[in-house]
């Protein structure tokens, strides 16, 4: 006798966008990873992730150095005081997650 089966289920743990494994900061210049179609995101240690934009640093002529070496600029809500770099496909605000500034930085 077979036992029916209910049919497959979506997982619970599904990511509410689609995968996609990022491409770490590390080789992309400020100016690289804010290219039209691509936005930066920031995750701290303590899991805190948050969309980042970077317009102030540029506006300052920033966008010839490493993306990488500004991580300790950032101060995550939690206190600490580096964050990690990933640029994301897709244009900025799209990515339904808070938005942290590099100008709030100097505010």
């Amino acid at each position: 006798m077979t036992i029916p089966s209910a049919g497959p289920r979506a997982p619970t743990h599904a990511p509410s966008r689609p995968l996609f494994v990022p491409e770490g900061a590390r080789g992309f210049t400020l100016a690289q990873a804010m290219a039209p179609g691509q936005h930066i995101e920031t995750l701290c240690p303590c899991g805190d992730r948050a969309e980042f934009d970077a317009r102030s640093w540029l506006d300052r002529g920033l966008g010839f150095q490493p993306l990488q070496d500004f991580s300790g600029r950032l101060r995550c809500p939690c206190g600490g005081r580096q964050a990690y770099f990933e640029v994301w496909p897709g244009d900025p605000g799209t990515s339904g997650l808070k938005m942290r500034s590099a100008a709030s930085l100097y505010d």
